[in-house]
């Protein structure tokens, strides 16, 4: 199995591959990503990936010269030469500003699409997160940016003391997500999602939304205080790898998981989505 990347156009062995020195998302981290699931051969939510890396491009300034006919093409066929048609595999495209070599009205954008296995975490074991200690916040936290080193730091330093992963705290002192995931909770009957100026929009979180409104839940949209995580409500993990995992401590704290009836029908309901 060798794992493959397309670039511009064309196909290279992945540790091949190459940008120029230049390049925008090189020289600054100017770029946007997305990171979703194909399932032995079929891209999960494609769609609504392209959609929101559209719609941040967009906000940028960006172009973006991937449309959904053209990107399922490219993926479909880095999971065929990669030998991933038959597993989980973990897609990742990728959109540069391109090589600031070129006058920015001739430059066309970078893109980079790889393809790799993915191996699911044991989706029985509920994570444990490292309480919020830091706030980062960013004109452009709404966005998939691959500026995301400060995001990396965090999760490096929380899987260092023994968790899976960090609670972020925006501007105003609110939760806002994790490093690598959405934050959800539930408590009677409903499902409450941290509203923030600066939360990532949650592919998965939007689906599970829309799931939980399926099943009768009631889901509200509101800023959550810190002291909330552990004051009795259940509280979930999820992204676009991962779907929707349960969490057990954050800091100290232990808390009660959402029940596996629960948290069974969210998680079907999620991968019945193409």
């Amino acid at each position: 199995m060798q794992q493959l990347a397309y670039v511009n156009g064309e196909f290279h062995p992945a540790r091949e591959a190459r940008v120029p020195a230049l390049d925008a998302g090189m020289q600054f981290g100017a770029g946007l990503f997305e990171t979703l699931l194909a399932a032995w051969g079929r891209p999960h939510l494609l769609g609504r990936h392209l959609g929101r890396l559209r719609a941040s491009c967009t906000a940028l300034g960006l172009p973006c010269p991937l449309d959904d006919e053209r990107a399922a093409r490219v993926i479909a066929e880095l999971l065929e030469r990669g030998g991933l048609t038959e597993m989980e595999a973990r897609v990742k495209i990728i959109v540069t500003p391109g090589d600031l070599a070129q006058h920015y009205t001739h430059r066309d954008p970078t893109v980079v699409v790889t393809a790799e296995p993915y191996v699911r975490p044991p989706q029985h074991i509920p994570w444990s997160l490292m309480a919020p200690r830091e706030t980062l916040a960013s004109p452009i936290a709404g966005h998939k940016s691959t500026s995301y080193f400060a995001y990396r730091l965090l999760l490096h330093r929380a899987r260092a003391e023994g968790f899976d992963d960090a609670v972020l705290l925006d501007r105003d002192g609110h939760v806002s997500e994790t490093t690598i995931a959405s934050l959800l909770l539930f408590e009677d009957g409903r499902m409450i999602r941290p509203a923030s100026p600066d939360v990532l929009r949650g592919i998965t979180a939007e689906v599970i939304e829309e799931s939980a409104r399926g099943l009768g839940m009631e889901v509200v949209h509101r800023a959550v205080a810190a002291d909330e995580l552990t004051a009795g409500a259940a509280v979930c993990v999820c992204n676009s790898l991962l779907g929707i995992a349960a969490v057990q401590r954050i800091g100290a704290q232990r808390i009660a998981p959402l029940a596996d009836a629960a948290l069974a029908e969210l998680r079907a309901a999620w991968r019945a989505l193409p």
